[in-house]
């Protein structure tokens, strides 16, 4: 991608632009606001914003601990994950015991999301006052970025301040809009996006959001929306929004379910949009940090003390006889060997904090025989990418495939961090099983029916037998709305959807209740994590505290002009 390399300029300006919305300082910089001259300073002011998205931070608390690690699809590691010993706000949000200082769910994510609308602020302003070449290209991509965080921030925390201009001192305190508001925002701006975006980018420029990008955010915003309010009207909006897609041609399903997340095949025809990343080895905590979710979600490895046999530490974890299994595993691959063909610990670049663990009950949710639970799951003990994968540190045994980033395309450099895979934000299929949902809603059945057969006809078709996955035939609304979600929750799993998911449809305190209740009745079950215990779960968790830190931000004459959400 154009933006895989990013300017000094383009970072100096980021920097220019960081400022938190609630920031006392005067915002108008002439320094900055000179910066936005030529086309060449837009477009790199542009990049500037997309490179936010690859920060460390953007993606670890939005999607991988609250889209996924606090659901009942994922789980942390267990006590041998070296990133497990830090997290302890990662520990207390999967507990649901969620305060409003807590970084994860709250400074963190909000800090970065408000510089990216700062910085499209500057970008749309600034474009047009100086009437840059090509400028409506540039301000539709920057309201497409602007609209893209404030889906992501509606959808954690409700109604926001809607800022959509550079803001004078006298703005610093703008309250919360409702929650019906926020979407209305969030539906312009991706609107008024699709209308100057560019049908396709040249190669070059390959990743960039594209007309099909800005559809694809506006029903799922519409979907969101619509989930709250229950209005029809919303639903048809949804409706139309998504048959403008289909009938467009903007995207297609990837033959093989498989491929959608192969290394090699990145920026497929299934993808509406993803995060760009690429292969470095510059270290860790630069400004050219990889998809740091590939490294988070593998596994942590044969580490030196496990092949101690006095220490028993491998038995004592699973059970007697694995060190055996472990030892004579590695010893008959050859891969982990020293001179004399006896196991070693796995190099660096092998390993990773095991942050994002299937859980047993996301396997079980897999028909019998779908393709995609293996395309989702490395199991332990299976062979994949060349070796054997233990995977110790997971309480369940299982780990994230779909995040995988292939031994070939680590380096020694790299082992940390820097690394090429991109993080997919929303996929054909997600549509199309959108479209359902939609359909369902408005009362079209036949037409529900068979957007959900293209998804899980696509399945049946990569299956090793075609018996698998029979064509669903329900007609009333009810079922085949929990259908719907149902095939929602395998298609997408771990792609940090669920919680959101479970959030917007309501299903989150019941779903998360039974779940925990299961798991805490019967700590036998394999999966079985004690972090579970003591589950705080409440109705008022489908939305995430807003931070202290804003909030103190926002006292203007005494008073609170920010408000908290409910139960914080």
């Amino acid at each position: 991608m154009k933006y895989n390399i990013i300017s000094v300029v383009a970072i100096s300006l980021a920097l220019l632009c960081s400022c938190d919305l609630l920031e006392k300082n005067p915002l108008g910089n002439l320094a900055v606001e000179n910066y936005y001259t030529t086309e060449e300073e837009v477009n790199t002011a542009i990049l500037g914003v997309y490179h936010v998205f690859m920060t460390e931070n953007f993606g670890l608390y939005h999607y991988l601990h609250i889209g996924d690690n606090i659901s009942d699809d994922s789980m942390l590691g267990n006590s041998r994950s070296d990133g497990l010993a830090w997290a302890g706000n990662a520990k207390a949000l999967v507990q649901y015991n969620i305060l409003f200082n807590n970084s994860y769910a709250c400074n963190n994510t909000w800090n970065q999301d408000w510089q990216i609308i700062t910085k499209s602020n500057y970008i749309i302003e600034n474009a047009e006052k100086n009437n840059v070449p090509n400028k409506d290209l540039y301000i539709a991509e920057a309201k497409f970025l602007r609209s893209y965080v404030y889906f992501d921030m509606a959808a954690q925390l409700g109604g926001l301040p809607l800022v959509d201009h550079i803001l004078s001192a006298e703005e610093y305190y703008n309250p919360r809009a409702t929650m019906e508001e926020t979407w209305e925002f969030v539906e312009k701006g991706l609107s008024e996006a699709a209308a100057g975006l560019p049908r396709e980018w040249s190669a070059a420029n390959k990743g960039r959001a594209t007309r099909g990008s800005a559809l694809a955010m506006l029903a799922r915003a519409y979907v969101y929306h619509a989930s709250y309010n229950k209005k029809t009207e919303i639903w048809q909006k949804a409706y139309d929004t998504m048959k403008e897609i289909i009938d467009g041609n903007y995207f297609a399903l990837e033959p093989n379910y498989e491929d959608i997340f192969d290394f090699n095949n990145r920026n497929n025809k299934e993808i509406c949009f993803s995060i760009q990343f690429w292969t470095t080895v510059s270290g860790w905590g630069d400004s050219n940090d990889g998809n740091m979710l590939s490294f988070y979600g593998r596994d942590a490895g044969v580490k030196l003390k496990d092949l101690d046999k006095s220490a028993g530490i491998l038995d004592d974890l699973l059970g007697p006889g694995t060190y055996e299994w472990v030892y004579n595993t590695m010893k008959a691959e050859g891969k982990f060997v020293d001179g004399n063909g006896e196991p070693t610990a796995y190099p660096k670049k092998m390993t990773g904090w095991s942050l994002h663990c299937p859980t047993l009950d996301l396997y079980n949710a897999f028909e019998e025989g779908d393709p995609r639970r293996a395309a989702t799951i490395i199991e332990r003990g299976e062979v994949y990418d060349g070796f054997t994968h233990f995977n110790l540190s997971s309480p369940s045994g299982f780990q994230s495939k779909k995040e995988y980033c292939p031994m070939e395309y680590r380096t020694d450099e790299s082992n940390e961090d820097n690394l090429g895979k991109n993080l997919i934000v929303l996929r054909y299929a997600d549509i199309l099983l959108y479209m359902a949902e939609t359909c369902n809603e408005l009362g079209k059945t036949d037409e529900a029916l068979r957007y959900l057969e293209m998804v899980r006809g696509r399945a049946r078709n990569c299956a090793a037998s075609k018996n698998v996955l029979p064509v669903i035939k329900e007609t009333n609304q009810s079922a085949l709305r929990e259908l719907i979600y149902k095939e929602r929750r395998v298609e997408l799993a771990m792609e940090y959807n669920r919680y959101y998911d479970l959030a917007r449809t309501g299903r989150l305190y019941d779903t998360m209740k039974a779940y925990y209740e299961k798991y805490e009745s019967d700590p036998s079950l394999p999966g079985y994590s004690g972090q579970d215990k003591g589950k705080l779960i409440q109705p008022y968790h489908i939305h995430m505290p807003i931070s202290r830190q804003a909030l103190e931000a926002s006292v203007y004459d005494g008073v609170q002009t920010l408000e908290q959400n409910e139960g914080y």
